[in-house]
């Protein structure tokens, strides 16, 4: 069962309709932070909202509540008509295995400035409940929007994010940027870019490719692969050893590695390791990493 909207109508609307006041409250209700940042996260972890968590998932749980989100999020943004497609990691992840990356903790996609400016007229501060086969207790996600995304500015480093579909009893959230064109860009005609920093040309992401992300109907870039070989190099399409996980082919899962299951974190050597991996560093890689192997993905 999915309700489109927990009390609908009056609720959204009341909240939707005070934008102009919302410039001037801290919503996200954490104190201390920059006065001029819309969106504040939880002091334990980047990737949580604060208002709504006060501790970290174990690793399943988080798995499984990621999991959740993404099904609320791209079955509500299809019922309700904005066009939105996967980005960052979690394109990354839907390369692999058209799933989230297991150490991946947050959401990424994009939408046209054009769906944001809707959803933001007419769902901002909306809730919705889902209660669905994988999520059989309920739960309620309200979708945001940071007054702030009708600056177009990337000098605006505060309020990168424009939007964020967040999970109300774990705080997890979904990232939701919109992509705008840009007309000054020195590249000419077409160029888009994000508050974010990333940029690209209109043909390297429209017409949007139709798939599937854990097991939800979803939308990817049309040039997905140039997209994430620019953002993340080569290796990130290749490499099956990453970030104490390991790429498993005939099941097509990353899996923890065994190695590393009684090993601590914070290990300085593991962290040059992954910089290495990142980076294409192969001559650091070789001196402190094991054999990794790697695979072709069509």
């Amino acid at each position: 069962m999915r309700l489109s909207c927990l009390l609908p109508g009056a609720f959204w609307f009341s909240l939707a309709t005070s934008a102009a006041v919302v410039r001037s409250i801290d919503m996200s209700g954490l104190t201390g932070g920059p006065p001029e940042k819309y969106f504040h996260e939880a002091g334990f972890n980047p990737h949580y909202d604060g208002r709504f968590a006060q501790v970290e998932l174990g690793y399943q749980e988080q798995k499984q509540a990621l999991r959740n989100l993404v099904e609320s999020f791209l079955s509500t943004f299809r019922d309700i008509g904005v066009e939105t497609w996967l980005a960052h990691g979690s394109l990354l992840g839907w390369w692999w295995n058209k799933r989230i990356l297991p150490w991946d903790s947050d959401i990424d996609v994009q939408v046209t400035e054009s769906g944001i400016w809707f959803f933001a007229a007419y769902y901002n501060m909306s809730v919705f409940y889902y209660q669905t086969p994988r999520n059989p207790e309920g739960r309620k996600y309200m979708l945001e929007v940071n007054p702030h995304f009708d600056n177009r500015d990337q000098t605006d480093t505060m309020n990168k994010i424009d939007a964020r579909w967040i999970d109300m009893k774990s705080g997890l959230f979904i990232d939701i940027t919109a992509a705008r064109y840009n007309l000054s860009h020195p590249g000419g005609e077409g160029m888009m870019s994000c508050k974010d920093g990333h940029e690209f040309h209109d043909t390297a992401i429209f017409p949007l490719r139709e798939t599937t992300f854990e097991g939800v109907a979803a939308k990817i870039p049309y040039k997905y692969q140039q997209l994430l070989v620019e953002e993340y190099g080569k290796q990130a399409l290749t490499r099956t050893h990453f970030n104490r996980h390991v790429f498993k082919e005939d099941t097509r899962e990353w899996i923890p590695d065994p190695r590393y299951m009684f090993k601590p974190w914070g290990d300085r050597r593991e962290e040059k390791m992954m910089v290495a991996l990142v980076t294409g560093q192969d001559n650091q890689q070789k001196a402190m990493h094991h054999p990794t192997g790697n695979v072709t993905r069509p």
